[in-house]
């Protein structure tokens, strides 16, 4: 049985982190599932022991896209440090590439709340928002069919319901993906504002109706500002691909 050639050893070496990184892109835009624990594995042996020049360019395409800054494995090894740890055991032409940011990235002492902090936190928020758009619409209907009125809500109800559902998906689509990304950091800190906004325009109104006048806004403003803060907290970037 022949043995293979080491320019084979490195074609499969090279081929293995190339089919990872392109797993990574995929899984970035929601198109695949990453296997993280194997990408960790590879890229510290990579960091461990070196490997094929070749590796260089794969890593340096990997770390350029953006796609390692919040893929963590089980243990919370950063794979973006692993990554920049690799490269720079290689030494090649690559590694005189890298940006400040790349070289000192984990090297702060981040607030970062583990992996089910983040989604439990994105679960409540998917819960207010329901809750949000449950308050703003059903309480309206009811009360419209109980009393014989309209059951039109008004416009600034309308508005909290399309908040609150807006949060429970965003926040719905964080519970359900592997890991959340710049986009949804922006979009739960968008969808917050928004909620908030909804409360001081319905402050004018609270000697009219009470506090159960702002409870919908809130109940989706406040979980989903609560999460974003715990997203930033775990360093997820404002800008970044989505």
């Amino acid at each position: 049985m022949l043995e293979p050639s080491q320019s084979d050893l490195t074609a499969m070496e090279v081929a293995t982190l190339r089919g990872l990184a392109e797993q990574a892109l995929l899984a970035q835009q929601g198109d695949a599932t990453l296997d993280v624990e194997t990408l960790s594995a590879r890229l510290r042996d990579v960091a461990h022991r070196g490997g094929p020049a070749e590796l260089g360019a794969v890593l340096w395409e990997l770390l350029s896209s953006g796609t390692l800054t919040m893929v963590r494995d089980r243990k919370g090894r950063s794979c973006r440090v692993l990554a920049v740890k690799a490269l720079l055991k290689l030494d090649g032409p690559e590694a005189r590439r890298l940006t400040p940011e790349d070289l000192t990235f984990g090297s702060k002492p981040f607030l970062a709340p583990p992996r089910w902090v983040l989604v439990v936190s994105a679960a409540l928020t998917t819960l207010g928002g329901l809750c949000a758009l449950v308050e703003s619409l059903g309480g309206h209907i009811m009360m419209g069919l109980a009393f014989h009125g309209s059951l039109i809500p008004p416009f600034p109800q309308l508005l909290s319901a399309l908040v609150g559902g807006l949060t429970a998906w965003r926040a719905f689509k964080v519970v359900i993906t592997p890991e959340a990304r710049p986009a949804d950091l922006r979009a739960l800190l968008l969808l917050a504002a928004a909620g908030g906004l909804l409360v001081v325009l319905e402050m004018p109104a609270l000697m009219k109706g009470g506090p159960g006048v702002l409870l919908a806004p809130l109940l989706a403003a406040l979980p989903a500002a609560v999460t974003a803060v715990f997203f930033r907290a775990s360093g997820i970037p404002f800008r970044g691909n989505a």
